[in-house]
């Protein structure tokens, strides 16, 4: 048996990006949404949402578990339909940022405290 190691280059939009493409999300995302904003805006994140994507699901489905688990780690917001609109937000940004594009089509989420997100297409 060997290691292996492999590198992927992933754009990881910054805040000022982010605010750029969704401004109503922007003050959430510079206070009490900041940790989610760092915890979804990482390369792993992407890769995460790139196989959910590559399986026929959501995007978001590849950061739903680590997105809820986060939420509740901490006593300042909770896990409501405004938090799970903000994730859609990153991921989409995250997405985009990334070669991918919507695909117009919502589909469900694998998880419990998800419903629907959006199918995206790579470019």
């Amino acid at each position: 048996m060997k290691d292996q190691s492999f590198s992927l280059n992933v754009r990881i939009p910054e805040l000022a990006d982010f605010e750029t493409r969704f401004p109503q999300y922007g003050p959430f995302a510079r206070k009490n949404g900041n940790f989610m904003f760092n915890i979804v805006m990482t390369p792993l994140s992407f890769l995460r949402c790139q196989f959910a994507t590559e399986l026929n699901l959501p995007a978001v489905a590849g950061v739903a578990e680590i997105s809820f688990n986060a939420t509740s780690q901490q006593n300042v917001i909770q896990f409501d339909g405004f938090l799970k609109q903000f994730v859609g937000a990153l991921v989409c940004t995250l997405m985009e940022t990334n070669g991918f594009t919507k695909s117009g089509k919502k589909k469900s989420v694998p998880h419990h405290a998800y419903t629907k997100g959006e199918f995206y297409l790579k470019s």
